[in-house]
């Protein structure tokens, strides 16, 4: 059979469904080559790559409070009130959560391990927002353009943390002089690092296939929504150039904070990949592409 390159795209809390379709591709005794992942999906990639289970993170995810994960600025929303409040103070606000809590979080989880210390080959995008550049970090040598940063040496919540940074959202990640965000602003469906890591067979989890039902009120409501419906097209071409198959397991938003309907999530998970699956081995199955891009090397 062809190597599985599994692609987790970005979505929130909406990536819990990636833990379903984890469970079925484990299920099915369909083993992952290589992962990536981008926002949502870097950090259910990252705990994959480091050793554990779909079923454990279910577990995991079970278990989670929003305090576990959530620390808001309040120290910079008073500062910038102040900032509104008195004359000639200028006060930047770059984020309303700080972010260390998520940090913290994905290194106790993943043991504090590193890229270097991955089972399995693994890219996680983010995005330089003072040059718009796409920042990959990976534990291969890849071959990419000029405009894509390629970091090898890093811990894995760290990566994690610069691919969750929501702009506007998230305090950006200051790592090596650059102001890490969400690396769904490059690549919500990360099929083209797979792509470059040389996968044979590319699964791309797409999130953002929803129907807005509930009307968008202020302005974090709408920078959210705005910023959903921008990103999820940044990713539309290459996806359909480089995915062998897209699954769209079809969750509708979720706030951040929302862990009440984490059994639905993952179960959308599980059920989208269960209706794939004919599809999926059909396509494992096929003959091998000899002009396919060379299997990246392991760092």
């Amino acid at each position: 059979m062809k190597e599985l390159g599994l692609a987790l795209g970005g979505g929130g809390l909406k990536g819990l469904a990636h833990i379903g379709v984890m469970q079925v591709l484990e299920a099915n005794a369909i083993p992952i080559a290589m992962i990536s992942g981008t926002s949502a999906g870097s950090l259910v990639a990252a705990l994959y790559a480091s050793g554990m289970s779909a079923s454990l993170m279910e577990a995991v995810a079970l278990n989670l409070k929003p305090s576990d994960y959530l620390d808001y600025n309040v120290a910079g929303l008073l500062k910038a009130l102040a900032g509104f409040l008195v004359p000639g103070l200028e006060v930047k606000l770059d984020g309303i959560i700080k972010g260390d809590k998520l940090e913290d979080m994905v290194y106790r989880l993943t043991g504090g391990q590193s890229l270097r210390d991955a089972r399995i080959p693994l890219s996680i995008v983010s995005c330089d927002i003072d040059t718009g550049r796409e920042v990959i970090f990976t534990n291969c040598r890849l071959n990419t353009d000029q405009d894509t940063v390629v970091i090898n040496d890093a811990l894995l919540s760290e990566a994690v943390r610069a691919s969750c940074s929501i702009p506007a959202t998230f305090v950006p990640l200051d790592y090596q002089g650059m102001q890490m965000v969400d690396g769904g602003v490059r690549s919500i469906v990360p099929v083209k690092a797979l792509q470059q890591m040389g996968a044979e067979y590319i699964l791309a989890i797409n999130l953002g296939q929803e129907t807005y039902q509930e009307p968008v009120q202020g302005i974090p409501q709408i920078i959210s929504r705005t910023l959903n419906i921008l990103t999820y097209e940044t990713s539309s071409t290459d996806q359909a150039i480089l995915a062998d198959l897209a699954v769209y397991p079809g969750v509708n938003g979720v706030k951040l904070d929302d862990l009440s309907k984490t059994k639905d999530i993952i179960r959308a998970g599980r059920r989208a990949m269960q209706d794939k699956m004919p599809e999926l081995k059909a396509g494992l199955r096929e003959r091998r592409s000899i002009s396919r891009i060379p299997k990246a090397e392991v760092i």
